[in-house]
């Protein structure tokens, strides 16, 4: 048993001839595909989060208008008082119904701004997809040729 200098040789040479390919045709467009996702799913997250801005600056936005219809009901409800128990049900009833009907406003703004950004997701998913399928196939292609 020798060592064969011409094989060592050859087989060092395929060895790095085998890795410059894979890394040509396989790793490097791996590793764009899995940065675009990323920013992709960056992207989508920074969405979310400004979604959520905008939910919390609604809420609060709600509360303080809560707190203003509430001192407006206190004021009315003062006012009642001194005329009758009559007229006080109403104000407090037609209070309660502002608030439900601006609280429901804002959860359907919310739900709106949901839906939007699971359909941004939504739409960005194909073309994740077709990149990818375009980079394995041009992959592929490019491979079959050599």
């Amino acid at each position: 048993m020798s060592i064969n200098v011409s094989e060592v040789i050859w087989t060092i040479v395929c060895f790095f001839a085998l890795l410059f390919v894979l890394k040509k045709f396989l790793f490097d467009p791996l590793i764009r595909f899995m940065e675009q996702r990323q920013a992709a799913i960056d992207q989508g997250l920074e969405k979310g989060r400004d979604a959520q801005r905008k939910k919390d600056e609604n809420d609060a936005a709600l509360r303080e208008s809560w707190k203003e219809r509430s001192v407006e009901a206190k004021q009315l409800l003062a006012e009642g008082k001194k005329t009758d128990d009559q007229e006080r049900a109403w104000v407090l009833d037609s209070a309660q119904k502002e608030a439900n009907e601006a609280l429901q406003e804002a959860n359907k703004r919310i739900e709106q701004e949901r839906r939007q950004v699971c359909a941004d997701a939504q739409e960005q998913l194909p073309q994740l997809v077709s990149v990818l399928t375009r980079q394995l196939l041009s992959g592929d292609a490019g491979g079959e040729e050599r």
